[in-house]
């Protein structure tokens, strides 16, 4: 009765056995979902890129939201979502090791944290009366023109993409390459910040000095006196990366991120509507650093889009002897805003001159 297959002492020890087991499956489903919840509070599998990879990564928010990682960066945020601006970080490319981008997300349904979606069409645009994208009015191909009126009553055409001998070191490395890839991908990066450069000098040079390293760190010195010819050949010389392009930001890729921008203002103070309308004036020249740029024109992790410095892009513009576009805000002109288009001469190079990077896979 004591021993054997069927005795009392093997019967207690089985029971003893199985209910150990039974302990250790359920610490495991215990422990299998402490996981899924701490993966899914840090940003799921954003959580898995190190910058080690050696090709683009494909992942997602805790919403399901798809983001691509180009190769050698990381994600600096990876317990947010696309709607508060996915941050990443440059950890392996030498000099811009530190610079950081933020994703722009492309396509329909994408998911916010109160349950609602939205959608992002790339595209150029004018804006309403009230500053806001007009999304009827979009252009998705880039020899459609926009007209724009400017403050003396004149009407300029603005083009992307349309080449003449007076506009030729104006343009987008290969604007048609980056509407595919970005419809692909779903998205495309923008600097964090405005052009940066460690060297402090620079914010004191005059436009014929020699051009320095371009960077996008938190912590350098604002890259200004800098004409547009010169930001292009920096921003598409910034990488020569097989898995992603850089490039001087095009208007596609302005008017789509102030969509976004829009769209998910996650500001608790939003009175003051600097990406829909006019920018505060600030009459500060924010140097170094994002202590001493203006904190409020923060939005989804973007610092001054409305403000600091005019921002050139690759658009071109009918203006005679006019023919290079900068968008965006300057500190000492308090009607500069996103939605507006300046004119200027191939040579303007002033100290709110600067520019933004762009990288798409």
């Amino acid at each position: 009765m004591l021993t054997g297959e069927n005795g009392i002492l093997t019967q207690v020890q089985n029971a003893k056995d199985e209910t150990e087991k039974a302990q250790n499956e359920e610490e495991n489903v215990l422990d299998n979902y402490a996981q899924y919840i701490e993966g899914s509070t840090n940003g799921g599998t954003l959580t898995e890129v190190t910058g080690n990879e050696t090709s683009n990564t494909k992942v997602q928010d805790s919403l399901e939201n798809t983001i691509w990682v180009p190769a050698g960066f990381k994600v600096v945020n990876p317990g947010d979502n696309v709607e508060d601006g996915i941050v990443i970080e440059d950890v392996s490319h030498g000099a811009t090791e530190g610079s950081q981008f933020v994703w722009i997300p492309v396509g329909e349904n994408i998911r916010k944290s109160d349950g609602t979606t939205f959608n992002i069409i790339l595209g150029r645009c004018v804006f309403d009366e009230n500053g806001i994208v007009n999304e009827k009015g979009l252009k998705t191909k880039p020899e459609e023109k926009i007209e724009f009126g400017s403050s003396s009553g004149n009407i300029y055409e603005f083009t992307e993409g349309v080449k003449d001998e007076k506009t030729e070191n104006v343009h987008a490395k290969d604007i048609e390459d980056f509407i595919d890839k970005t419809n692909s991908a779903g998205g495309y990066y923008i600097g964090r910040y405005e052009a940066r450069t460690p060297e402090k000098e620079r914010i004191a040079k005059t436009e014929d000095s020699a051009l320095t390293q371009v960077t996008l760190k938190p912590n350098d010195y604002v890259y200004n006196y800098i004409t547009q010819s010169q930001a292009a050949n920096i921003s598409r010389n910034m990488y020569n990366d097989s898995n992603f392009t850089s490039d001087l930001m095009n208007s596609f890729a302005w008017d789509t991120a102030i969509n976004f921008l829009q769209k998910c203002d996650d500001r608790t103070n939003n009175k003051s509507k600097v990406y829909s309308q006019q920018n505060r004036v600030t009459s500060i020249f924010g140097s170094q650093g994002t202590n001493n740029l203006d904190v409020e024109d923060k939005i989804c992790n973007i610092y001054d889009i409305a403000s600091n410095c005019l921002e050139w892009t690759t658009e071109s513009s009918s203006g005679i002897n006019l023919y290079f576009v900068s968008r965006g805000g300057n500190y000492r002109n308090g009607i500069s805003c996103p939605n507006t288009r300046f004119s200027s001469s191939a040579d303007r190079s002033e100290d709110y001159n600067s520019f933004r990077p762009i990288i798409y896979l």
